[in-house]
Order: C-alpha cells, then structure tokens, then sequence
C-alpha cells in the first residue's frame, strides 16, 4: 500500500511490516534543552515533579505533570490542571522555548549512559499497525492512567512524550545511525539528572528510513504503553496525532535492568514459615549476598539474611509461566499469601533495578518491609515472546534504562485549548 512520507513520492511498502511517519514537529530551542527538556512523567510522583521543577519555568515537566503546580487536594485529572498544562505548552512556544520545523522530520536519538550507548529513529508509530499487533504491546493499560493523557493530548494539540520501542536489528538502518551519528555536530545535546548525554540528529532523507523499516516485520513497545494507547484513542479526531510519537531502538542497544519485589508485610507468615513455604516449591540456599542475576534465581532477603530460590522452568510451557516474576508469583506470593493481583495488594511494593540490591537490604534492616525479592533482568527475547504470543508480562517486570527525556522534540498537529 502507497504510505506518504510528506518528503519526496510516496513509498510502496508490504502490508505486514512496520511503517512509520516524518512528522509535523517542534525541537527545543539548543540553547534551553537542558532547562525545558525533562524526564518522563509517569517515573516521579507530584513531590518530585515539584523539586525538579522548582525555579525552571521553561521545564516541561510544567506541561506533562502540571499538578505540580496545585496543592495535593488538587487531583491530578482536575479540569483546571489540564488548562494550566495548555497555558504553560502555549507559553513555550510563544517564548521559543520549542521551534517549528520546516517539513515533516525523522531524528535520530542518541542515549550516552557511562559505557552504554543507545539509538534510535524518532517517528511517528502507524495507527493501523498498533490496532493489527504489528506494533506489538506486552503490558495492560489502567483506564484511569489512559484518561488523563487522552484529556492532556486533547488539551494541548501535541504528542510531548515519546513511546520507546525495540524492533528487531536491521544492518541497513545501524547502517544509517552510523552515517548520519558521524555527519556532523547534533541539533541538540543535554546531559540529565543521572549523568546521561542526550542528542538528536534531524535525518536528511527520511523517505529512506520509511523504506528501510518496511523490511521490519513487527515493533515492540518496550516502555510508554499508556502514551500510546491514549494517541491510538485519538487516532480519528480533528485535529488529532497522525501517528503515535515513538523512538525506535534495535534490540541490541537496549538495556533492561531488574524489577524487584517488597513485602511490607507477611501476615499471615512469619520469616521462618515463609522460607519454609519456599523451600517447598524452590531449592533454597543461604547465600552471603544478592544471587547472581540468570534466569532461574530469586533472590530473598528475610531475617537479614539473603537466600537463593532456584527453579527450573517447563520448556513447553507458555513464556510468560516461564518467567521469573511469574514463577514468584505462582509458587510463593499467591499460594503462600495470598497475594491474588500483585497489581492492587497493599503489602506488594517495587523497587527499579537502577536501585540495586541494596536498597532491598536498606528496606527490611529498616522496617520499612518485611522480606525482599531480587529478580533477574527479562530479557527482549524473552518480552518479543510473550508479545508475539499475544500475551501480557507481570506487573512492574521490565526496567528499561536510560529513560527517554521528553522535550527535545514534540508532535504538534492543533492548538492548545488555554
């Protein structure tokens, strides 16, 4: 089917692989990126959106997470914040915090975390491949979460946070990374809070990217899944997005850390009994530490002690049984419990892998949790598994770091609602 790159003719690319868009676009102006560019939203609560935001009127956290700027009697969905986050966008681009390009772009994206690099092309997903599952999704969205970004879409006529996707490796786009990384100097560059280097190229010849990733069979969305889903929900009003707002990564130059497990409390067990329950589905060893991260070892830190849980997985059962996380679940947490929905349980909390192991031993020397689980990283392969098998991971099972900042790059397709 012909697909208009609006840059040069139309490009004739299969049905059945990816296709993605240049799109209608604004940039951060180089000299502001490092105060209007920002995390993204769903990563900081309104306490910490308020501490990075403090004395920066140009950060679009002000946009993204504009609560911050009301008391906590404020809810994060009142009509009042989205007109503030459409005031705050409108002041943006009349300050030329934001400048329009010329034509519709394609960007590389480049992510420098100490030795770790990672890139990627910023376009817009099609809608049609979300609604097929040729832009594949492995997590449930919540109803609530997905509101609140339709609503502040709607209200600011832009798509300000990028979806990170990973689709397979294809030479010929590495190819063009390289090519176009080596051309010159990026539009921007910004380093963040945590230490990593941000920039973006405009791609010379976004037709040719079009073309090239219609050799890609499917996309995965890796993280931002309740981003895409409210710009698919959009996906037939006017004015509306004409794609969703994604940058696309290679699978090789992804890097996912582990999700941990917390019990606040053990109700109705005690740490000897829940060991004891564990060693009857796991083969548990005292360890002086953390276990190594491999599939198949859980770590558990009770008593202040650390134990290895290992297990071996069925090979002919369904990947998501086959899981870590799922193994945890269905052996220990439910049966021994009763944690039914680990999405909801009050005594369930989770720690990000770029904590480490030793803000699970911080938690339960402290009191602030009972027992903690260390869980090894899935892996892509694992996650294009359970994706492919039209499945969904476990809650808070992928880490996927660096994150992308928002801000360096907005799809404008309206006007704000002020």
């Amino acid at each position: 089917m012909p697909v208009s790159t609006k840059h040069g003719p139309p490009a004739t690319l299969p049905a059945d692989m990816i296709k993605v868009h240049p799109f209608e676009s604004l940039v951060v102006d180089p000299a502001m990126a490092s105060r209007v560019s920002c995390v993204p939203y769903d990563i900081v609560s309104r306490a910490e959106s308020r501490t990075l935001a403090d004395k920066n009127p140009d950060t679009l956290l002000r946009v993204d997470r504009a609560d911050l700027e009301f008391p906590d009697s404020t809810p994060f969905h009142a009509p009042e914040v989205y007109r503030r986050a459409a005031q705050n966008f409108d002041r943006l681009v009349h300050q030329k915090r934001f400048l329009t390009e010329k034509k519709p772009s394609i960007y590389l994206v480049r992510m420098i975390d100490k030795s770790h690099r990672q890139r990627g092309f910023a376009a817009l997903a099609d809608f049609g491949d979300y609604a097929s599952g040729q832009f594949r999704k492995h997590e449930f969205t919540r109803p609530d979460k997905e509101d609140d970004r339709v609503t502040l879409i709607r209200h600011l006529g832009a798509l300000t946070g990028p979806v990170l996707a990973a689709y397979p490796d294809l030479p010929e786009l590495t190819a063009e990374m390289d090519r176009i990384e080596n051309s010159g100097p990026p539009m921007a560059e910004v380093t963040d809070e945590r230490g990593v280097r941000h920039a973006f190229w405009r791609v010379p010849d976004p037709a040719k990217i079009v073309q090239l990733f219609g050799k890609v069979s499917r996309a995965y969305i890796a993280d931002g899944h309740h981003r895409a889903a409210a710009a698919a929900r959009l996906a037939k009003e006017k004015p509306g997005p004409t794609g969703i707002l994604t940058v696309f990564f290679p699978a090789s130059e992804l890097k996912i850390l582990p999700y941990h497990r917390l019990v606040l409390k053990l109700d109705p067990l005690d740490a000897d009994s829940l060991l004891a329950a564990a060693g009857k589905v796991f083969e548990v060893t005292q360890v002086a530490s953390a276990p190594p991260e491999a599939t198949g070892k859980i770590g558990l830190f009770v008593g202040n002690r650390w134990y290895q849980l290992a297990w071996t997985a069925d090979p002919k059962a369904d990947p998501v049984t086959r899981l870590d996380a799922s193994a945890l679940q269905n052996r220990l947490l439910g049966p021994a419990l009763g944690v039914k929905d680990p999405r909801t349980d009050a005594r369930l909390d989770f720690v990000g892998g770029i904590h480490g192991t030793a803000a699970l031993e911080k938690k339960v020397r402290s009191g602030e949790a009972a027992a903690a689980f260390s869980l090894p990283s899935v892996t892509l392969a694992q996650i294009f598994a359970v994706a492919d098998a039209d499945q969904i991971m476990p809650p808070k099972s992928t880490w996927f770091e660096p994150k992308l900042r928002s801000g360096l790059f907005v799809h404008r397709f309206g006007s704000p609602q002020l």
